[in-house]
């Protein structure tokens, strides 16, 4: 039997979390009524109302604590300078227009007179400069925070223009305050971003929250005073049902209690019929990334590290496992940007040269080591996967998966955060406080993001511990390079120190699938699932 069956089989009889079960149960109408696990009334989806299923949240739906799964109910209720569009594009949203000057380290924003909070208010500069500033206050402990690193202010030009000052240049950052990172939605000068927000959710967006209940649903109803007319939804209420198995969902689309999923593995997707349900494939930059501690633990050793790496079956696992809706990647959060080094070789299974670098690193044998996570279906799929792979090599890796209600309770505790440098912090479980573990990152326009908080050495998300000069520095390029073959050189030298390093195993960037019942129209999801549904019709 080969890893990839292995891994199918494996993960085919492992069986179900509790709320694993109690969706599907309820979804097929056993033991728990469909309606009832809604808390309400089942109406049928066409119409005046739309319902989706989406991921689970680890955390609340807060613009300082924005965790993942809180991305769709944000994207809903909120509205940032400029918007990120299923094809990756930047939009205008509360900004008409922005221009970048002082070689990229100035940039200022526009801002709409037309723009009103849900409580009524009229958004103004004042608001847009409080939402940034409020994620710069340490007092907030803002998880956005880190992603505003380059600015050294924020001020109010006039009544319609906000400039921002950088400690340095930067062309991308018009991307930072963008929709891709969704905790900078706009707020109401001096509102808390933290979880009390979530009981109002006064936000700026087409959608208003009517009620909320974690990790099950969250109603909207349309706002009738949205500034984009152009992009006002048809319908006049959504719901958001929150899965940790999307897979779940199923046969409440098949039904019509559903009428979309987002994010279904592109081989359930096949399986239903074409003539009445249509997909949404939105190729990514985002996926799994497996991270190695480099301070502590079984391996810190960069030869442990890479020989793990030449284990995997790269393009098996995307064909086998992921029905071929991924893109082979390389170990790097580069490999689909347009400035990708196309030249630097593509890591490919190797056994005889694993072994030989356990050898150099004094493992002949292997070891016993455990990978942690969360559970979901895609890190079930995949723990299997390098659990299968690692075992060629004599590595016994056993699995560990936090299964708590709504899934990551545990794993995204963020008890020890921000990560610091030297501080070798013990593994507790935990994404930035375990030896062996797999985080899962939404797509990004950019990769600025993953660089500054995941990769380098003082991001405050960087679960590896790795200290090398090397790839900081190639960082440190990326982000101030203002034309394209600097941008490109940049981007190789950080592919480079990658492999060099292997802090991070990145084995596919994935094709995110959405699938929609064909009496809805128009339904769109971007790279990190954020729903667009503006012109979507029943």
């Amino acid at each position: 039997m080969t890893t990839i069956e292995q891994t199918t089989n494996e993960v085919s009889t492992t069986g179900l979390s509790r709320r694993h079960f109690i969706q599907a149960a309820a979804a097929t109408g056993v033991a728990i009524p469909f309606a009832q696990m809604l808390g309400g009334s089942s109406v049928g989806a066409a119409g005046k109302v739309f319902r989706y299923a989406a991921q689970a949240q680890e955390g609340p739906a807060a613009p300082w604590m924005s965790k993942g799964g809180s991305l769709g109910i944000l994207n809903a209720v909120g509205s940032w300078l400029c918007d990120v569009a299923p094809s990756g594009e930047l939009k205008p949203s509360v900004a008409t227009n922005w221009k970048g000057s002082n070689a990229g380290q100035t940039w200022t924003f526009t801002i709409r007179t037309d723009v009103k909070f849900h409580d009524g208010s009229a958004l103004t500069a004042d608001d847009v400069v409080y939402t940034i500033k409020s994620h710069l206050d340490p007092v907030n402990k803002s998880q956005s925070a880190a992603r505003l690193a380059d600015v050294a202010d924020c001020v109010k030009v006039n009544a319609t223009t906000v400039r921002f000052d950088l400690k340095k240049a930067n062309a991308n950052f018009p991307f930072a305050v963008s929709s891709s990172n969704y905790g900078l939605l706009m707020l109401k000068n001096g509102a808390k971003g933290d979880e009390s927000w979530v009981n109002t959710m006064n936000g700026t967006g087409k959608w208003i929250m009517v009620s909320h209940k974690v990790n099950e649903k969250t109603v909207f109803k349309k706002n009738p005073n949205y500034f984009d007319k152009a992009q006002m939804p048809s319908f006049e209420t959504m719901e958001q049902i929150q899965y940790v198995s999307q897979s779940a969902a199923i046969p409440a689309l098949k039904t019509g209690k559903l009428d979309s999923i987002h994010l279904l593995y592109g081989n359930e997707a096949d399986t239903l019929p074409k003539a009445k349900f249509y997909k949404t494939l939105v190729p990514t930059c985002g996926g799994l990334h497996m991270h190695m501690r480099a301070d502590i633990g079984q391996l810190t050793d960069k030869r442990v590290r890479e020989a793990i790496a030449l284990t995997l079956d790269r393009a098996a696992y995307i064909k086998g496992v992921l029905g071929g809706y991924a893109l082979i990647a390389n170990d790097s959060v580069m490999d689909s940007f347009p400035t990708a080094d196309k030249s630097v070789p593509q890591r490919k299974k190797d056994i005889a040269r694993a072994k030989a670098l356990l050898k150099e690193a004094g493992v002949p044998n292997g070891f016993k080591v455990t990978l942690q996570s969360w559970k979901r279906d895609d890190i079930d799929k995949f723990t299997q996967f390098v659990k299968s792979s690692c075992k060629e090599i004599g590595i016994d890796v056993t699995v560990d998966l936090d299964g708590s209600d709504g899934g990551g309770a545990r794993w995204y505790a963020y008890s020890v955060y921000p990560s610091v440098k030297g501080s070798k912090v013990k593994n507790k479980g935990e994404w930035l406080a375990s030896e062996f573990g797999i985080a899962e990152w939404a797509g990004r326009p950019t990769p600025d993001e993953y660089l500054t908080r995941e990769w380098k050495s003082t991001g405050d998300w960087n679960p590896h511990y790795l200290d090398a000069p090397e790839l900081d520095a190639a960082i440190d390029q990326w982000t101030s390079a203002l034309t394209t073959a600097k941008k490109k050189a940049a981007s190789s030298a950080i592919q480079k120190a990658a492999l060099k390093y292997t802090p991070i195993i990145v084995v596919y960037n994935e094709t995110r699938v959405s699938v929609t019942s064909n009496k809805v129209k128009g339904v769109e999801f971007n790279q990190q699932g954020a729903n667009w549904t503006s012109g979507a019709n029943a």
